[in-house]
């Protein structure tokens, strides 16, 4: 049985470290997949670019451009997260891209009136998926982003409170002794997999969104 200075050194090292052992884990799995997510995300960005590039002077604008910003960087900090070992704070923050990316797009149309509802705290961010998929059509969303957003929101819903879900994620399988922060488990390929999967998939339809923020913009 570890002593109490044995895990407070423990706990220590985990809240100070950069989880570069960890990482190295899972870019020896995943690295291919790390590639194409930035190859994706580069292309959101210059998307995102061009939108803030017709912004101009108008503050309320600028917040759907703030918004879409937001995403993208949510994004990737998500993926890091993932790939350092923090499955469930990667998973927090991966529901936050879903929000942020759906609030842009319902801040980019004049019609649903959301942006001065968000300026003014009147409108719930957390509706704002079901919003979105409500009215994909106006909005201008295509089919396969729809898809990626739904599939997205039911299965990151579960990291908002503790569930099963939870548990599992912070629960060692490989037998190789318990952790208090970042892991790698051998014996969770498959959840890592799907992680990465999803992260991947959004980021394939990212400009497709953006897109349609800026054609929505045009708009006004």
């Amino acid at each position: 049985m570890e002593t109490l200075a044995e895990a407070r050194d423990k706990i220590l090292s985990e809240i100070t470290s950069d989880d570069a052992d960890t990482r190295r884990e899972y870019l020896t799995r995943f690295e291919a997949d790390a590639r194409s997510f930035s190859e994706l995300m580069a292309e959101a960005w210059m998307r995102w670019r061009s939108l803030d590039d017709t912004i101009e002077k108008s503050e309320k604008l600028a917040y759907v451009s703030g918004l879409v910003y937001m995403s993208i960087t949510l994004q990737i900090q998500s993926m890091k997260l993932l790939l350092s070992g923090h499955t469930v704070a990667a998973g927090n923050m991966f529901r936050q891209v879903l929000e942020s990316l759906a609030l842009g797009l319902l801040c980019s149309s004049k019609r649903q009136n959301v942006l001065q509802r968000f300026i003014d705290d009147q409108y719930s961010t957390n509706k704002a998926v079901r919003d979105v998929i409500r009215d994909a059509a106006q909005l201008g969303v295509l089919k396969d982003g729809l898809k990626v957003l739904k599939q997205a929101q039911d299965f990151y819903s579960k990291y908002s409170h503790p569930t099963r879900l939870t548990f599992a994620s912070v629960t060692p399988l490989s037998g190789k002794g318990v952790y208090v922060a970042a892991s790698f488990d051998e014996d969770k390929i498959f959840a890592y997999e799907k992680e990465i999967s999803t992260r991947l998939g959004l980021a394939k339809t990212f400009p497709s969104f953006i897109v349609a923020v800026k054609l929505n913009v045009e708009k006004w």
